[in-house]
């Protein structure tokens, strides 16, 4: 008989019945240079710790921060989702995408849409009820082929970065918990920001 493996097996139910999930982020992300974030560690349940934890812990190289982009809180621009499939070797991988405005026909978006699509990132959103999700913190995000029409886009287009197909992520996006017990809002308000002031 098979042995069972660890991180196939269920390890809990969810009873939806009497709650209203959340589902809307704040109309704003992070944006942080992969090559930016000094060191990473993700929890996640293994053989020797079962306990079903998705989450990240990162910090930024010294003198180092994220940039915010923010739209209207009454828009959806905002937002990530993911898509899972499995490797041509049986192994479940996740493509992350994330989606953000971009708005303007001036140098600095032009400058922002060049560096978007060069870059690898790493994406954060926050949750109304103060949960922050990071999406591509193992391999990072890039843009795929867009158009950016601001006529007929209102001025400015959603722009979607997305993992690789060559080089998904190995798992889920992944809450963020703060070095600082309870300061995962803070450190999210803060870009992330290490020894310079929030941009």
């Amino acid at each position: 008989m098979a042995i069972t493996s660890v991180c196939g097996s269920l390890l809990n139910g969810q009873d939806a019945s009497c709650i209203a999930p959340v589902r809307r982020y704040y109309q704003q992300a992070v944006l942080i240079n992969k090559a930016d974030i000094e060191t990473y560690t993700i929890n996640k349940p293994t053989a020797e710790d079962p306990d079903c934890k998705y989450n990240v812990e990162f910090s930024l190289k010294t003198g180092k921060t994220g940039y915010r982009f923010t739209g209207s809180e009454s828009g959806s621009s905002y937002k990530g989702y993911f898509d899972k499939s499995v490797s041509d070797l049986g192994f479940v991988q996740y493509k992350h995408n994330a989606q953000i405005l971009v708005v303007g026909s001036d140098e600095e978006s032009k400058c922002i849409l060049d560096s978007l699509s060069k870059g690898r990132l790493v994406v954060a959103y926050q949750f109304t009820d103060g949960t922050v999700e990071i999406y591509g913190i193992e391999l990072g995000l890039t843009t795929g082929d867009f158009t950016y029409d601001v006529q007929e886009g209102g001025g400015g287009t959603a722009i979607v970065l997305s993992s690789l197909d060559i080089a998904p992520e190995n798992l889920v996006p992944l809450v963020y918990k703060s070095a600082v017990d309870g300061g995962e809002s803070a450190d999210f308000d803060a870009n992330f920001a290490n020894g310079v002031p929030s941009v």
